[in-house]
């Protein structure tokens, strides 16, 4: 009865008091198809560890999420215009994309965030048991790879553009016994499957309906449609950078070596977009060797 549901709702109201600060934000959805989503976040400071706590409504029971204070490692916001609400919590493997009400909130939230951490780095509380600091190598790192990542993705795009420019490299795909153009790109059978044993929550399938696009376009769609969808999501935790390279120059030394036969067919057509458009691609990922 009513003794019950105020024995439940009592932690509640302790949460509510303790929390140094909280509001409604607009977080983005961590999966496809990336919503903006209203949540009520807290800011907790307690003996056993600064946090962040975030619901679907205020009062709600269950939390949707946590952040360990001593986990985050900068507050930025989207650019540097004034009028800013936009701005990003970045941990180890994963960013939270927020989006404030207000300037004023965005700068309260920021404030609120870096004292916190300035607490906890002073000793004065801990993190599931142990001080945790936060580490600009780490920081570094994780922004290094996501660059990475996201430089070579940019040039699959580009030679995706290349090879769906001209009708020529339709025709040499039927000569070398293929469907299209985009059967010549080695590269997204590998990248693919590269990508889904580094990033978390992989496992999903990509679907692009075919009255939104030709047939020759569907694969070369499905695969810009992953990219899209996988450069969202948290690289492997513990995943290394000198790991993360060796395993983007083993994928493009096997495009290399498959890329190289079309190479020497284009040659003796003798025709030279199509030349130029295969050694562009096998230059490219010579280049991540």
């Amino acid at each position: 009865g009513r003794s019950s549901a105020r024995a439940v709702a009592a932690p509640f109201q302790i949460e509510r008091a303790m929390s140094v600060i909280s509001d409604y934000f607009y977080k983005e959805s961590a999966s496809f198809p990336y919503l903006w989503q209203k949540r009520f976040f807290q800011l907790f400071e307690e003996d056993t560890g600064n946090y962040i706590l975030y619901r679907v409504r205020e009062g709600d029971g269950k939390p949707k999420g946590r952040i360990p204070i001593g986990k985050i490692m900068d507050v930025i916001p989207y650019t540097s215009k004034p009028t800013e609400q936009r701005f990003k919590i970045l941990i180890p493997n994963r960013t939270y994309y927020m989006k404030a009400t207000s300037v004023d909130m965005r700068k309260r939230w920021d404030r609120a965030i870096r004292a916190s951490i300035k607490k906890m780095e002073q000793g004065g509380s801990k993190q599931e048991g142990k001080s945790m600091k936060r580490s600009v190598e780490d920081l570094a790192t994780v922004m290094a790879m996501q660059e990475l990542v996201t430089s070579v993705n940019n040039g699959m795009k580009f030679l995706n553009e290349v090879l769906s420019s001209k009708e020529c490299f339709n025709e040499f795909a039927k000569h070398m016994g293929m469907n299209s153009y985009f059967d010549l790109a080695a590269y997204p059978a590998l990248f693919e499957k590269l990508y889904r044993s580094i990033y978390s929550n992989a496992k999903f399938t990509v679907e692009v309906k075919l009255e939104n696009t030709s047939s020759n376009d569907l694969a070369k769609e499905q695969f810009e449609k992953f990219l899209f969808i996988v450069e969202q999501r948290p690289l492997l935790p513990g995943l290394k950078g000198a790991d993360l390279e060796k395993r983007i120059a083993k994928a493009s030394a096997e495009v290399v070596k498959i890329t190289e036969k079309y190479q020497k067919e284009a040659e003796k057509i003798n025709k030279d977009d199509i030349t130029n458009g295969i050694n562009l691609i096998v230059e490219f990922f010579r280049m991540l060797i």
